[in-house]
């Protein structure tokens, strides 16, 4: 008998798509005339662990100008998000018998989809990293769900599309794991098609 009370999903790529991704926060980087004067890497961490207002107030003004200018390109971006075909009956059936929560590295316009989609009544609790200031695989960004359910590790299942975010930050914390991989042969036996599999493999935890 498997131990699992608490499943832990990812966002996008795991949930939804972005059929059309326009890279939109690192463009603006990359239109900028001095990179906002830090690193590509250190400004990404940075617009993904704040509100986009607070970001307004961190970078330099070109910042502000740059996204007010472009927003129909984030816009476009947003409306071309999809929901996997299985996701909502997925979720649907496993919130009878498991609590489910939502762990996603991510710019704060991103949480927009999620909301239209009325994906947020299937969990318990939402933790975004621009909320919490943290990332994946920081351990404190999962420990926020171990705070609420009060689960053993042994107890929790992470699912991800991220080997890096997702799986090396579940192992860190002695958690269960499966590695969604939608458009790649299957490799590895923690490996999974798409979320119909997920009650065959908690069978086998």
């Amino acid at each position: 008998m498997n131990n699992i009370k608490t499943i832990v999903f990812d966002l996008y790529n795991t949930l939804i798509e972005i059929k059309k991704s326009n890279h939109f926060f690192l463009k603006l980087f990359k239109t900028s005339q001095s990179g906002f004067g830090m690193d590509a890497s250190s400004y990404l961490q940075l617009v993904m662990k704040n509100d986009v207002e607070e970001l307004k107030s961190i970078l330099p003004s070109e910042f502000s100008s740059l996204y007010n200018e472009r927003t129909s390109d984030l816009t476009n971006e947003l409306d071309s998000i999809i929901v996997y075909p299985e996701v909502i009956d997925v979720l649907r059936d496993l919130k009878q018998d498991f609590r489910i929560f939502l762990i996603s590295n991510l710019a704060s316009p991103y949480k927009k989809p999620v909301f239209s989609n009325n994906l947020d009544q299937y969990f318990e609790k939402m933790i975004f990293s621009c909320d919490y200031g943290f990332l994946k695989p920081d351990n404190e960004i999962f420990k926020e769900i171990e705070k609420i359910t009060e689960d053993k590790p042994n107890g929790i299942l992470m699912i991800g599309d991220s080997f890096k975010s997702d799986i090396i930050g579940a192992k860190n914390m002695g958690w269960n794991y499966l590695k969604i991989n939608r458009n790649a042969p299957i490799s590895k036996d923690y490996e999974i098609k798409d979320l119909n599999e997920i009650k065959k493999h908690i069978i086998t935890l």
